[in-house]
């Protein structure tokens, strides 16, 4: 007897198309009772989800954690078992763009610090995205040495004079 993949429960498998992702992010925002208003558009095979609206302060307040939370969840739904398809971009005007910037010179002013003190300075708790950012901006800092540590939402990045 073979099941039917569309009705078995455990069966995560969906389209992945501009439009799924749209009818996605309609029926979630819709769950959500913000007044928001998405666009949703393929470039270069990545699907880019555009969130704004009245509510986005709301959507990036505790540091974007609901914007991160609407990427993690179309990232699971879309994209689960298929690392080897391009991903889902979630972004409200341009955050992702001005964060990155504010990470890079973050990293720098901590990696000065570092060096000038010679001792270790631990930065707050990140998002696997932004960890990469701080690692990649200091990877070509001569003097010092990151690492991340920590579990979950408590995964940190910690820079040391090396």
């Amino acid at each position: 007897m073979t099941e039917n993949p569309a009705v078995h429960p455990n069966h995560r498998v969906r389209e992945r198309s501009a439009e799924a992702v749209a009818e996605f992010c309609r029926e979630l925002l819709s769950l959500l009772r913000m007044d928001l208003d998405f666009e949703v558009k393929e470039e270069s095979e990545t699907i880019q989800v555009n969130i704004t609206g009245p509510d986005r302060p709301l959507l990036l307040s505790n540091s974007a954690s609901l914007l991160n939370s609407i990427d993690y969840l179309l990232d699971r739904v879309f994209r689960a078992g298929k690392d080897d398809i391009p991903g889902i971009l979630v972004d409200s005007d341009k955050y992702r763009k001005h964060r990155e910037a504010e990470l890079i010179l973050l990293a720098k002013m901590a990696s000065e610090k570092v060096i000038s003190f010679r001792k270790p300075l631990s930065l707050q708790p990140m998002i696997p995205r932004e960890r990469r950012i701080v690692h990649l901006a200091l990877s070509g800092i001569e003097g010092v040495r990151t690492q991340s540590s920590g579990e979950g939402d408590n995964r940190s990045i910690t820079i040391y004079p090396s």
